[in-house]
């Protein structure tokens, strides 16, 4: 990044626009910066880096607070803009800084070639701070630390301790990468022990769960589970005999179960063979029952039978008394149509009459129609003058009241600026006191979020010593448990034991050969009292004994688990130097924290709402004045147009008509006219088509009148024949119409009975036919009693699923004993891989994160490769600058308890000796300072290929070297420039200044505020 132009408004101590053409030093890329104490030297390097990162250029001037002008006016914006050169481009950025109620605001754009293009998207603050660091390659910490070197400040990468070079390489080198490395592998270490563990609680609980899975006996796979030492061979070595064994008795079961099977099913095929006669007997029993039964209904069937065939003869006449029924009805409505008619034909009559009278009165005054005509012409030939007068008219009342319209809204506006004028001032006001009362929000969000962080590390820590607590006594009362159990259970294998002894020595004589040991010698025989034990009591003592266990392992695990949780935290607490027992006062500061920060919020929030509020009042204000303006111009132009208007309308009125002063008049004398020829002609119409419709009505009533008897006639000779006819149909069936209306069914209910009859004959044979047939089958066989037959056959029933169920349970064993083997394998494979994998991962994880010989991460090994770089180009300036005395040295020389390895001595080559850079003097310091920024500068460039320092800028230090050392530090100077770079030197040295090709001039005038000039010599 090289500066072209820099221009600054009411910044620090320029009141008003300063530019700075950093072009006008042609060829001279080094130049001083000179004047007073206080004009604004440093100024300059601010505006700089306020423009590119909207900050200052040191620790106490990075607050843009600080950088307003106090001379300059209330109404003036602080501004600064900035064109620069990167990497053959040009580009020009610019920021506002709110004051006075306004915000900030900023404009960043390529101009390469005149063409002036937005650099971002849009101008918003992340944008634009994000492409700024992507072409200059430097953050501002980056920056203030190889570019801009404020005054005291650039020393610091060569004094301070390793873990504050530590923070200045991770941000300019980037080699926080490797700090998360470290956070990674201390994951996956935690993840290999967490698997590597439960590896080894899953193969303590297969083991246990032997116990519940196969029953115990006494095998060497029992003894080996009981031993207070696990022995994994043993126990895969017993488990391997006791699926032999189970083998071996499946076998000798299943063979039970084929015998016993046999004999259930021949059994079974008697007793089925026996129960399909029985069940052939009672059915044949059945259907004599039943043939009785429909034999008994013979009769009611006949009468049912009987019942259908009156019904069908009297369906077929049914149609008869339907019609005559319906012929009845239509001869009433025929003799009423007939009445009906009669009635409207006399009121035909009368209404002929009335119309005729009423047509011939109407036809007197039909003469008016002609008189109505003319009028109407008359009056339409006038009106289009009246309207020609009557728009004139409104037209001048229009122009009258947007005059007083115009001139009211005039005054109101210049009302509504005064108001707005002091709403203005009064909200100024009111930001002024917000931005005041908000100026520590940073400070105190910061100290907040700290307080929280240490509040919560404590409550944690103290939870964690509370569950601790409650954890161990839970282990130990498990443990009790545990013991407690374990020795009820020993107690009763004891009982057993010395029971199976006692039984032994009963049987023992002197001369025999003893069954456990084989010896023929019995001094000391058994003669303990056997006690009964049961097996239910001995496999409920195991299991408790395995669950009790197996809980005090899991309450154990996770006691471990906490008390490394707790050990971090306690150290954690020990590096913040926080105190448990200070909980409460840290609780009370946080909330008094909380509590400002809270009405810090709120005020934020007024401020942001209150300036959001004087910019309306800003904007509200241009809008009315140019509101004003343009409504003086309009008031004007009314005036004009309403006195042209007036003298129009007094020439047209001369030629009115005295009977009729307005358009309106006229148009109410041609609407009378108008509606009183419509209103006659309507009454002469409606007069004659009243008459024609009583002519016609009259007429169609005299011929409906004789349509209707007609039809009455016909009527009362078709209801005679269809009498005769029904009458005739009753008789020839012998039928009363008693009888015949009692014979009437339904469709359906003729169908049911219909259907009744059907299926009691198909009933009665189908049963005759079984019954025939059964007789012929069943001869010469009986019903048995199969109750002894069904007893014999349901114990051989269950005595095939005992031996099935015996025969499953012992496979199950076998199988169960493969199963837990190959599980026990898998998991000491499985632990081994997590034991190798573990110990990889510790060993890494030590290593990287320095937990090793030399005390050095790999964060800080990586960081030891830059810095020994950053030195030995620093050295080629040191060198001249000290005439070959001083070189600076990285040492791995220890600080404390701190890792080692980015500590800087120097190497006197008067004495042979290295020390600390900090017993360095002075001027010393400065030269070893600035040749290690130049150093940093060129390790950056070659590191980082899309970095390029082409400007360096230096405030103050030189005052501090003798002749001899500044001409040297001059000469490293001008070497510098020559490869390209623009160097801006800060000094009150005469001699610096003589030497230097050009001079920036800060000139402090009487008034207090400065200027600048550029002076090439």
């Amino acid at each position: 990044m090289k500066p072209l132009k820099l221009s600054m408004t009411a910044f620090g101590p320029y009141k008003d626009k300063e530019v700075i053409d950093f072009t006008q030093l042609h060829e001279h890329g080094i130049f001083v910066v000179s004047g007073s104490t206080g004009a604004g030297k440093t100024t300059i390097f601010d505006a700089i880096t306020f423009a590119l990162y909207d900050a200052g250029s040191g620790e106490d001037r990075d607050k843009s607070l600080f950088l307003r002008s106090d001379f300059a006016d209330i109404t003036v914006d602080t501004e600064v803009e900035l064109e620069f050169e990167v990497r053959g481009r040009i580009y020009r950025i610019w920021r506002k800084f709110g004051h006075d109620g306004d915000r900030a605001k900023r404009e960043f754009y390529d101009i390469t070639g005149g063409q002036i293009i937005p650099a971002v998207e849009k101008f918003q603050v992340k944008l634009v701070q994000a492409k700024v660091e992507e072409l200059i390659g430097l953050t501002q910490s980056q920056f203030n630390q190889i570019v801009m070197l404020p005054q005291g400040e650039f020393q610091k990468l060569l004094t301070s301790e390793s873990k504050h070079k530590e923070e200045i390489f991770r941000k300019i080198f980037k080699t926080e990468r490797f700090t998360k490395m470290v956070e990674l592998l201390r994951d996956k270490k935690k993840q290999a022990d967490k698997l590597y563990e439960h590896a080894q609680m899953q193969q303590d609980h297969t083991i246990q769960e032997i116990k519940s899975r196969l029953p115990e006996r006494e095998s060497a796979l029992f003894v080996a589970i009981n031993y207070d030492a696990i022995n994994m061979y043993q126990i895969k070595q017993g488990l391997i005999e006791e699926q032999g064994f189970y083998e071996q008795q499946s076998t000798e079961l299943s063979q039970q179960y084929e015998q016993v099977k046999g004999l259930a099913t021949k059994l079974n095929i008697q007793f089925s063979e026996q129960k399909l006669i029985n069940e052939r007997i009672e059915r044949f029993m059945q259907r004599q029952t039943e043939l009785s039964r429909l034999q008994q209904q013979q009769n009611e069937m006949a009468a049912q039978e009987e019942r259908l065939l009156l019904a069908q003869k009297a369906h077929q006449i049914e149609p008869l008394e339907r019609e005559l029924t319906k012929l009845k009805s239509q001869l009433q409505s025929a003799t009423t149509a007939v009445e009906k008619a009669k009635l409207e034909s006399e009121q035909a009559k009368q209404q002929l009459i009335t119309a005729t009278l009423a047509y011939e009165n109407v036809q007197k005054d039909e003469a008016l129609l002609e008189t109505y005509t003319k009028n109407i012409s008359q009056l339409e030939q006038i009106i289009p003058i009246y309207e020609t007068i009557d728009i004139q008219r409104n037209h001048v009342d229009q122009l009258k009241a947007q005059q007083l319209k115009a001139q009211t809204l005039y005054d109101n506006l210049q009302g509504e600026l005064v108001e707005l004028k002091l709403q203005q001032q009064n909200q100024q006001n009111v930001v002024t006191v917000l931005e005041q009362a908000v100026a520590q929000y940073e400070q105190t969000f910061e100290a907040h979020a700290t307080a929280t962080r240490n509040v919560e590390l404590v409550k944690e820590t103290a939870k964690l010593q509370m569950n601790i607590e409650l954890l161990k006594a839970d282990a130990l009362s498990k443990e009790q448990q545990a013991t407690k159990a374990e020795q009820a259970l020993h107690a009763v294998e004891q009982q057993i034991r010395s029971n199976q002894a006692a039984f032994l020595a009963a049987s023992l004589h002197n001369g025999d050969a003893c069954p456990v040991c084989g010896s023929t010698e019995h001094p000391a025989i058994h003669n303990s009292e056997m006690l009964q034990v049961d097996d239910t009591q001995i496999e409920q003592l195991r299991q408790q004994s395995d669950a009790a266990r197996q809980s005090y392992y899991q309450v154990q695990s996770k006691l471990e688990i906490e008390q490394q949780t707790n050990t971090e935290k306690h150290n954690q607490i020990q590096r913040q130097q926080l105190q448990l027992e200070a909980l409460a006062q840290y609780e009370e500061q946080l909330q008094t924290l909380a509590s400002h920060l809270a009405d810090l919020r709120v005020k934020q929030q007024q401020l942001t709402t209150e300036r959001t509020q004087l910019e309306q009042f800003n904007e509200k204000r241009e809008v009315i004045q140019g509101r004003l303006e343009k409504g003086q111009a309009y008031v004007q132009e009314i005036q004009t147009q309403l006195a042209q208007e007036k003298g129009k309308l007094e020439q047209s009125e001369l030629s009115l008509l005295p009977q009729f002063t307005t358009v309106a008049e006229v148009q109410i004398a041609l609407s009378n006219q108008l509606q009183q020829h419509q209103s006659l002609k309507n009454e002469l119409k409606r007069a004659f088509d009243a008459l024609q419709q009583a002519q016609l009505q009259q007429n169609s009533s005299e011929v409906n009148q004789l349509h209707e008897v007609n039809h009455l006639s016909d009527k009362q000779h078709e209801h005679e024949l269809a009498h005769i006819a029904f009458a005739t149909s009753l008789q020839n069936e012998h039928f009363s119409l008693e009888s015949y209306q009692q014979a009437l069914l339904a469709e359906q209910a003729q169908h049911e009975i219909r259907q009744m009859l059907e299926a009691y004959k198909q009933q009665l044979h189908t049963l005759t036919a079984q019954i025939t047939e059964d007789q012929e089958q069943l001869e010469g066989k009986q019903l048995a009693d199969l109750t002894e037959l069904q007893q014999h056959l349901t114990t051989l029933n269950n005595e095939q699923d005992e031996r099935y169920a015996a025969m499953k349970q012992t496979e199950s064993y076998g199988t169960q004993c493969l199963t837990t083997l190959q599980k026990l394998e898998q998991s000491a494979d499985q632990i081994e891989s997590y034991k190798v994998k573990l110990q990889q991962m510790e060993h890494v994880y030590d290593l990287v994160r320095g937990q090793n010989d030399a005390k050095i991460s790999f964060e800080r090994f990586a960081q030891i490769g830059y810095l020994e770089k950053v030195t030995h180009a620093a050295n080629e300036r040191l060198r001249i600058l000290s005439n070959g005395q001083y070189f600076l040295k990285s040492t791995g020389r220890k600080e404390g308890n701190a890792q080692s390895g980015l500590s800087i001595d120097v190497y006197d080559s008067n004495t042979g000796q290295t020390r600390d850079v900090k017993t360095l003097s002075g001027g010393e310091k400065f030269n070893a300072s600035l040749s290690l920024a130049l150093g940093m500068a060129d390790v950056i460039q070659s590191v980082q290929g899309s970095v390029h320092i082409d400007t360096m800028f230096i405030d103050e230090g030189f005052g501090t070297l003798d002749e001899e050392a500044l001409r040297r530090a001059i000469d490293i100077l001008i070497d510098l420039q020559q490869t390209g770079r623009l160097i801006g030197i800060i000094s009150h040295v005469a001699e610096l200044k003589a030497a230097m090709p050009a001079i920036l001039q800060v000139k402090k005038l009487k008034e207090g505020h400065s200027t600048t000039e550029i002076i090439v010599k």
